[in-house]
């Protein structure tokens, strides 16, 4: 069976995303959940998202696991926020094909909307990036008000 390596950043991927939890709570924001997107190798050592989340899973992200991420609001440490889908879909979000739903993601689209308090959402124009999963350097840090179906703790 060949499964995925696993990253030597984990531990510290880990803190920040407890870091950034604690310092969201400590603010009044009502984020329960958070999850970490950060570089890792897969199989046959091509580059993927890997994923950790605050109880201390890690994972790699998947089209199945990212279905179910795009349907919620996630601010990007807990101040900008956003929403997330398939880099690769441009235009309207577009279904993932069955056949896809367990392969690993490659490409993330995120949508934010920056202001500087949350009705700013509506005066603001948002901006798109796509992000590579060998491209990213660091790790990218989403809060959630709650677990995300389908998601590990």
């Amino acid at each position: 069976m060949n499964v995925d390596p696993i990253p030597k950043n984990l531990i510290a991927v880990h803190d920040l995303l407890t870091e950034t939890l604690a310092v969201a709570e400590d603010s009044g924001h009502g984020f329960s959940h958070g999850l970490a997107l950060f570089p890792r190798i897969g199989r046959f050592d091509a580059p993927v998202f890997g994923v950790v989340t605050r109880g201390g899973e890690s994972t790699t992200l998947t089209y199945r696991l990212l279905q179910s991420l795009a349907e919620i609001p996630v601010f990007i440490s807990g101040r900008v926020p956003a929403t997330i889908r398939d880099g690769m879909a441009f235009g309207p979000p577009r279904a993932t094909p069955a056949a896809l739903m367990d392969q690993p993601v490659l490409h993330i689209m995120l949508t934010t909307c920056i202001g500087s308090t949350r009705e700013d959402m509506d005066r603001t124009m948002s901006l798109e990036s796509t992000v590579f999963a060998g491209d990213l350097k660091a790790p990218i840090i989403l809060l959630t008000e709650g677990r995300p179906d389908g998601w590990p703790r």
